[in-house]
């Protein structure tokens, strides 16, 4: 399937700039609330003004265009003065998740090659232990102090020719996170195309849980709402109690997250006496994980709001959602359809586009589409192909009304509430342990969660194997969403695939499902 849309469908925003747009409402409503935090509100004048001289810091410090600063950070207000401003002064943002195991981060904050990096005071400690020699670490504030910047590898010709914007971590097939890369007409093209099909506009709010570190906090909540008037309202953490009340008490129209948060979301709200009011709120997406229909259902019976799909990867984005005006109630297991601006083939494993109704890999092209992996010109010609199309390596069909359906992952990536978790990256972490002969990494179905990580040990001695040693090595040494939740401690030989010798993935799920953990 391709669905070719006329170029001028996102075109006009990307060409005024997503930085001319945030000028614009800061002309046209300079009173108006751009980000608010319990106690602190920013309207869009003194938002540009922030920016402004957050940028200015930048400059005299030393920071030339092209040059990285790193961002390593909770959400906040003055996450997105200090990403704005690095845009502003010509710089490439490298947004690193705050909740990286000290490896990774030294390992993102290496190859990210920053002049600068910026921490807030929760994990301040830590950056400047994993930050890269010589180069300043300084906090996070809405108005920044910066006295100088360090030196780094001078972007190459084709960075600079493709206006590289963003660096932003994803974990992939690979054994450590991989930097993507956006340029900043790609991410406000993407903004744009949200904004549209979700019917955004100045009178909306929105509740922006999700990380900034990734696109999903960054680009498609946060930047959608600016592009548009709107509010933006960034929250730390998406605790059930924090979300309602930004929805009861500071009206909130538009929540976005993983299944697993309306899951408990849901939990929550069945143990309060009475429901809250929440008549504000419009909109609802999920992202990043499967539906799940059955607390989809219970929080459109508590809310009225039925729980829309965002269908994307960080590679690509946006592809496949909902217009909630069209479709006021998802279809049961529909992702939704290809937007205008985003085109989507399905192909078989040849690369040969599949007869309607058929299963097969989805290709993509969107609105910001990446422009490859940070220096990693093999592992960007992995993902796309040659006549560039994003490799998805979903399983996915589409029916006859064009309603996309994902029916599984072609890959072995685990999807833990809505975090991607390498089984290699955890295996390879897990086979340094002195008591593990030979590991393997699954993930198992899980009602809250979508999928717990799970690892099935063959111990080198079973009589003396601890798992609870085994899974403070991993804490060591990995963010805790990718820390297996079960450790299944086996005898045998992991079983094996008869044709390729590979450990049978999913022979050892189905006994997985049934085995008891030792943890």
């Amino acid at each position: 399937m391709d669905r070719d849309v006329p170029e001028a469908a996102v075109s006009p925003a990307a060409a005024a700039g997503f930085l001319d747009r945030l000028d614009a409402w800061a002309a046209r409503t300079p009173d108006a609330v751009a980000l608010s935090e319990p106690g602190t509100d920013i309207t869009y004048a003194e938002l540009g003004e922030l920016i402004s001289a957050a940028a200015a810091q930048l400059a005299r410090a030393g920071m030339k265009p092209a040059d990285r600063v790193a961002l390593v950070a909770d959400n906040s207000s003055a996450y997105l003065v200090c990403a704005f401003a690095v845009w502003k002064a010509g710089g490439v943002l490298a947004t690193v998740y705050p909740s990286l195991a000290s490896d990774e981060l030294t390992h993102c904050l290496g190859s990210a090659d920053p002049v600068l990096v910026v921490a807030d005071e929760r994990v301040s400690g830590a950056v400047r232990r994993a930050a890269p020699a010589g180069i300043p670490v300084i906090g996070l504030d809405l108005r920044l102090t910066v006295e100088h910047v360090g030196t780094a590898t001078e972007a190459t010709p084709a960075e600079v020719a493709g206006e590289l914007a963003l660096l932003c971590f994803t974990s992939g097939s690979t054994s450590a996170p991989k930097a993507v890369m956006h340029s900043l007409a790609g991410l406000t093209a993407a903004a744009t195309a949200f904004a549209d099909v979700w019917h955004m506009s100045r009178d909306d709010s929105t509740i922006v849980c999700l990380p900034m570190a990734w696109a999903f906090g960054l680009v498609t909540t946060s930047m959608t709402t600016l592009l548009c008037g709107g509010t933006v309202l960034p929250l730390a953490r998406t605790r059930p109690e924090l979300l309602i009340a930004a929805i009861a008490e500071r009206k909130a129209t538009f929540l976005a997250g993983v299944t697993t948060m309306f899951t408990k979301l849901v939990e929550y709200l069945g143990g309060l006496p009475e429901l809250p009011e929440m008549s504000s709120l419009r909109l609802c997406v999920s992202g990043g994980e499967p539906r799940n229909e059955r607390s989809f259902g219970i929080w459109q019976s508590m809310t009225g709001i039925a729980v829309h799909d965002n269908y994307a990867a960080s590679e690509c984005f946006p592809v496949v959602t909902y217009d909630p005006l069209a479709d006021p109630v998802p279809r049961l297991g529909s992702s939704g359809t290809v937007i205008e601006g985003a085109h989507m083939r399905i192909v078989d494993p040849d690369g040969r586009e599949v007869e309607p109704g058929r299963a097969g890999e989805a290709l993509w092209r969107g609105p910001a589409l990446m422009l490859g992996y940070w220096r990693n010109p093999e592992l960007t010609a992995d993902a796309l192909t040659a006549d560039g199309w994003y490799r998805t390596s979903d399983l996915v069909r589409v029916d006859a009304e064009g309603y996309v359906y994902v029916e599984g992952r072609l890959s072995s990536m685990i999807i833990r509430g809505g975090s991607n978790v390498s089984p290699a990256e955890v295996e390879t972490v897990l086979a340094a342990h002195a008591s593990v002969r030979q590991v393997a990494v699954i993930g198992v179905d899980d009602d809250l969660y979508g999928q717990q990580v799970v690892a099935v040990v063959v111990p080198v001695d079973s009589n003396r194997f601890d798992a609870d040693d085994l899974l403070a090595h991993c804490r060591a040494r990995l963010a805790g969403y990718k820390v297996p939740t079960r450790v299944v401690c086996v005898a045998d030989e992991l079983p094996r695939h008869p044709a390729t010798g590979k450990v049978d993935r999913k022979r050892l799920t189905g006994r997985v499902q049934t085995s008891r953990s030792t943890s």
